[in-house]
């Protein structure tokens, strides 16, 4: 029987070079008004812009105020999901990230106990 094959590769109709990135204090809360966009392709574009923000801890700092991530962990599109799952990781790696992510039971372990 022959077994679907899942590609890790993005989607070829996503270029993250043109998604519309607001400047300053305004980056992070327009795309959290992407991120909840009905429209698949806005919402992809916009993760990938978060990706490369939270590599700056101060953009951590702000991504974690706005919240909402945990929800699009369980979003029906793969990419989305990838790529919600690689903006909480890179937050995980700066101190605020992980300890957020401990004190809300947020990340792998996930309040199990």
């Amino acid at each position: 029987m022959a077994q679907p094959r899942i590609s890790a590769y993005l989607p070829p109709d996503i270029d993250p070079t043109k998604a519309a990135l607001a400047f300053g204090r305004r980056a992070l809360p327009k795309l959290n008004e992407e991120l909840q966009s009905p429209e698949l392709l806005t919402q992809q574009r916009a993760l990938m812009a978060l990706c490369d923000l939270v590599h700056d801890p101060e953009k951590v700092y702000e991504a974690i105020a706005l919240g909402n991530l945990k929800a699009l962990l369980v979003h029906e599109d793969r990419t989305v999901r990838q790529k919600t799952t690689e903006v909480l990781s890179v937050m995980a790696l700066h101190s605020i990230g992980r300890w957020v992510q401990f004190q809300k039971g947020e990340g792998p372990a996930g309040g199990e106990n």
